[in-house]
């Protein structure tokens, strides 16, 4: 299985994450809010967190994260609508709409393949109980047990809503990095 994960929320580097699966019966592509349907994802004490599965399309993607997010949910998974190598979900351009809530998503978000995102909407739809495992480790390199970072960055770093904090920061990051060489 072919997974992309999101640039928005919080990954947990280095870790993993477990939680089951539903896929809702009203706003399955999560452009609304899960209040208006009176739905709620929120992990009963003691279960394991919830993750939400949303389609792809009619909107962006840091809005479909945003309303998971608002209704409970511990993460996103967003099938893909057609067969295709996988986009890394960001942050969109310049929409003002979206600059009240994108700062303030804290959930991780993946992209999955069309097939993949099927089988567990037939899984579920089966009355089957889906666990998913969202796992970090292999996503940080430590083959001499040292510390070791990768500084990313897009062409959204040229604009968007964050920009100028963006850029700070990588002019600020240069003192940083050049200690963290030694």
């Amino acid at each position: 299985m072919i997974v992309r994960l999101g640039t928005l929320g919080y990954l947990n580097m280095g870790g993993s994450m477990a939680g089951v699966v539903v896929y809702p019966k009203e706003n399955q592509k999560a452009c609304k809010s899960f209040d208006d349907f009176g739905i709620s994802f929120k992990s009963k004490p003691g279960s394991l967190p919830t993750f939400v599965l949303v389609d792809r399309g009619d909107c962006f993607f840091a809005l479909k994260v945003w309303n998971v997010q608002q209704a409970g949910a511990s993460a996103v998974l967003v099938a893909d609508d057609i067969e295709e190598a996988l986009i890394t979900m960001d942050n969109p351009e310049e929409d003002s709409s979206s600059a009240k809530y994108i700062e303030n998503i804290t959930i991780p978000s993946a992209l999955i393949e069309k097939t993949f995102g099927e089988a567990l909407k037939k899984a579920i739809s089966g009355g089957d109980m889906v666990n998913v495992n969202l796992d970090w480790r292999e996503a940080v390199p430590h083959p001499d047990d040292r510390v070791e970072y990768e500084l990313w960055t897009n062409s959204n770093d040229e604009c968007g809503v964050k920009c100028d904090m963006l850029m700070t920061f990588v002019k600020d990051f240069k003192g940083a990095a050049q200690i963290l060489e030694k």
